[in-house]
């Protein structure tokens, strides 16, 4: 069992899906999602201030070849769908378009985690009513579809349940879940957790306020905190770093550019791949050697400069390091290390099982290894935000 514990917002959409004979709904969903990256590639290239066909090109290779875009598309999880609705809320909130705002807030909320990262971008009436009016209409759905208020008391209660049966599992990329792996006591890593996210929070505001980061620039930033401040991520939910990434490779320069391509090689690769599939150790570096050349691609430069490579040299000197490591400590990969006579306990609810096959699949195994591969990613999003900032004092002084 894989459980998923969404809002019930979604059960319209999901209920026609089931509806369908299961070839064709695999092939409508990978259409949507399909759509969701074209549409968050175009979104950020829009924000970044481009049109250029060859960008499009290498925006789209840069989504495809990245760890979380691989993740999110093989996996088929709404987090793209979610990623792209704020992508196209970002660029409705600064063209002032009011019903795009609203429907693509809306989306966004499909995944709540993700979506938080909009609160960044509250700073005008504007952007502020469009959210009040999708956060109205997201309630009322989700009411309608969900069984009312009962319903939304039984969600909450899954989600918390569902959260502290993989609270610390290697599938988890928070910070409380890489100090349970380097040997904190869950306590400890819990506190660690709230702790982190107290400071990412604190980070994003004063570094906006303190460089006068415009609103779009103030919400990317917060994008790029997002993953050290919830509670929940998983590779997948990396693909909303996309957005701000795209917008830096298109116009960072300098000092900016070699800041942002290192962020892009520590969130675009698939580093824990390297542990979980060993064997597959050229093919997750032959990606990353593509989301590199993507960076470059996107660049507005007549020549390939040092800061233009600076993602695809991070991508190869980082890879010495991990694709080691990973041979050395591999992980296993859910559901493929059950053992063969694994038997759910028969009265166990669906959290409950998940959490017995993550201890049973050996996914619940305290090893630093695999904490130091999940940490390159959210060590990316700190990168990621001296990227932003950085960007922004040099066209400051331009």
């Amino acid at each position: 069992m894989l459980p998923y514990v969404g809002p019930a917002t979604a059960l319209p959409l999901f209920g026609a899906l089931a509806r369908l004979p299961h070839a064709l709904a695999v092939r409508v969903w990978s259409g949507l999602l399909a759509a969701a990256l074209g549409a968050l590639v175009v979104a950020a290239l829009l924000l970044g201030g481009t049109r250029r066909a060859t960008a499009l090109v290498a925006a789209l290779v840069l989504g495809i070849a990245s760890g979380p875009g691989t993740s999110a598309l093989a996996l088929g999880q709404v987090a793209l769908i979610s990623a792209a609705g704020i992508a196209c809320a970002l660029l409705a909130y600064e063209r002032r378009a009011r019903a795009a705002a609203v429907v693509a807030t809306f989306v966004a909320a499909l995944q709540p985690n993700l979506a938080l990262g909009l609160a960044g971008r509250m700073r005008d009436r504007f952007a502020v009513l469009c959210a009040a009016s999708a956060a109205l209409a997201f309630a009322a759905v989700t009411l309608l579809a969900g069984d009312g208020l009962a319903g939304a008391a039984r969600y909450v209660q899954l989600l918390g349940r569902h959260g502290a049966a993989e609270r610390f599992a290697a599938i988890q990329y928070t910070p409380a879940a890489l100090a349970w792996s380097f040997g904190a006591a869950e306590p400890v890593a819990a506190a660690l957790g709230v702790a982190c996210s107290a400071a990412a929070i604190a980070a994003a505001i004063a570094v906006s306020v303190r460089a006068r980061l415009d609103a779009t620039a103030g919400a990317l930033v917060a994008l790029a905190a997002l993953p050290l401040v919830v509670g929940f991520v998983h590779e997948h939910d990396f693909v909303v770093e996309l957005i701000p990434l795209v917008v830096l490779a298109l116009g960072a320069r300098g000092r900016a550019r070699v800041w942002s391509g290192l962020a892009t090689a520590l969130i675009c690769v698939d580093w824990f791949g390297l542990a979980q599939r060993p064997t597959a150790g050229a093919q997750i570096v032959a990606m990353g050697v593509a989301v590199g050349c993507a960076f470059i691609a996107l660049g507005r430069g007549a020549r390939v400069t040092r800061a233009d490579a600076s993602a695809l040299v991070a991508i190869v000197a980082l890879a010495c390091l991990a694709l080691p490591l990973g041979r050395a400590y591999p992980a296993p990969v859910w559901p493929d290390a059950l053992p063969v006579a694994y038997r759910a306990p028969a009265d166990a609810d669906a959290a409950a099982v998940w959490a017995d096959e993550l201890r049973a699949g050996g996914l619940t195994a305290r090893q630093p290894a695999w904490g130091v591969l999940r940490a390159l990613p959210l060590a990316g999003c700190i990168v990621l935000g001296v990227a932003l900032v950085a960007g922004r004092r040099r066209r400051s002084s331009d």
